[in-house]
């Protein structure tokens, strides 16, 4: 088996990646954040999380916006779908009356931020990438 068909592919977390970058250039001062529940775990790390208050299925991103409220992306890929435990999260907050919303790409992200208020500001250098 060579070495690249054994390494795995984390398109997700390529977007994760992408759309961070972009919002440190675009956006400096959103407060946001990603949370890294994914993953392998053993059973005894789990348990350590979960005691901890770790929870299946939180959104990946996390925002204050500007007017003190919070609001919640989810980054899918084409081809993937949220899990039960992500479904279950996003009706628990938008029981809440707070915004929850799948995206599947750094333009959506942008779109979205700016339907919630966003204050965003397109550089140079994010025009040029979205060029090629």
């Amino acid at each position: 088996m060579s070495p690249l068909s054994t390494k795995r592919r984390h398109p997700e977390d390529d977007l994760a990646k992408a759309v961070a970058e972009t919002l440190h250039v675009v956006a400096p001062r959103l407060l946001f954040w990603h949370v890294p529940n994914g993953g392998k775990r053993n059973a005894r790390e789990a348990a350590r999380l979960k005691a901890q208050g770790v929870r299946s299925g939180v959104a990946d991103l996390q925002f204050i916006l500007d007017d003190g409220t919070a609001a919640f992306i989810e980054l899918k890929v084409e081809g993937t779908s949220q899990t039960e435990t992500q479904k279950l999260f996003q009706a628990d907050i938008e029981a809440r009356g707070l915004d929850y919303v799948v995206c599947r790409s750094v333009d959506e992200v942008l779109e979205t931020l700016r339907d919630w208020g966003a204050a965003l500001r397109v550089s140079n250098r994010v025009r040029n990438e979205r060029a090629t």
